[in-house]
């Protein structure tokens, strides 16, 4: 069987459990190619899964490989994009806030005939939401809690001068559209941003977010409604084993996606 090589754009917890998963499920893949702005990330990623691999600019790694995956940060998803188009390789974004700031990279990669790939992430009910939209969705809203130092930093909070290290209950602290959210939160909810893609686009999706000292977990909450019905939707997220930051979730949306596109690559590989 054919086997899809694959280069990580970061290397820290998703890229980590990408190459755990690839290692333990026999996925038809191989990481072959690593980048990281900090490239000790990808010395260390390379030695722990003794992966077969180079470290090189994101021109290199693109240049290099079947499959591309960006699971850095929302800022470098354009020119993750960009150079995956340039080398005409399809790409996997888990940074999806980003694909939210510059909503041209979907015409560029269709236009060059180029597949993005686009994660559930930490949320699950993404397929509903998809099948509703047949019928058209009248509202979509997402509601995430989370504990105030998973939120420590936001630039939102930082700019509002928001303090919640003293909560003694929980606080809504935003609320407003997916577009939003995203800029308000780069580093906390890409889910509101891959919810948005799969139903009513970003500026009709309503998120609100709330600090809960009580809250040992993040938690997602959808609700939808439209001529389907209703739907509701309630992840409860368990940290990563490797990183007690990220949600597991979101790393297996990401393993799950690349096993997927390594079946199809290995599928188009035996008919040609």
């Amino acid at each position: 069987m054919a086997k899809m090589s694959v280069g990580l754009v970061g290397c820290g917890n998703i890229a980590s459990d990408i190459c755990q998963s690839i290692g333990d499920r026999a996925v038809p893949a191989e990481v072959v190619a690593l980048c990281d702005i900090e490239p000790s990330h990808a010395e260390t990623l390379r030695d722990v899964y003794k992966l077969n691999a180079f470290i090189g600019t994101l021109d290199d790694v693109a240049g290099a490989v079947d499959y591309l995956v960006e699971c850095a940060v929302a800022a470098v998803v354009p020119d993750v994009v960009a150079t995956a188009v340039a080398h005409h390789v399809d790409c996997l974004i888990m940074s999806v806030g980003g694909l939210l700031e510059c909503p041209d990279l979907f015409d560029l990669a269709r236009d060059n005939n180029v597949n993005l790939w686009v994660p559930s992430g930490a949320i699950c009910g993404v397929d509903g939401i998809r099948a509703a939209m047949q019928a058209g969705l009248e509202k979509v809203t997402l509601t995430t809690s989370k504990p105030p130092k998973g939120l420590k930093g936001a630039p939102y909070l930082v700019a509002k001068g928001l303090d919640l290290e003293n909560l003694a209950e929980p606080l809504v602290v935003f609320e407003g559209t997916a577009r939003e959210a995203v800029k308000a939160f780069p580093a906390n909810v890409n889910v509101a941003a891959s919810l948005s893609l799969a139903g009513l686009g970003p500026d009709r999706t309503r998120v609100r977010i709330v600090a809960d000292p009580a809250a040992t977990v993040n938690t997602h909450e959808i609700h939808a409604k439209g001529p389907f019905g209703e739907l509701t939707a309630i992840m409860r997220n368990r940290p990563s084993p490797r990183n007690p930051k990220s949600s597991y979730m979101a790393s297996l949306s990401a393993c799950v996606e690349v096993a997927s596109a390594a079946t199809l690559f290995a599928a188009r590989a035996g008919k040609s």
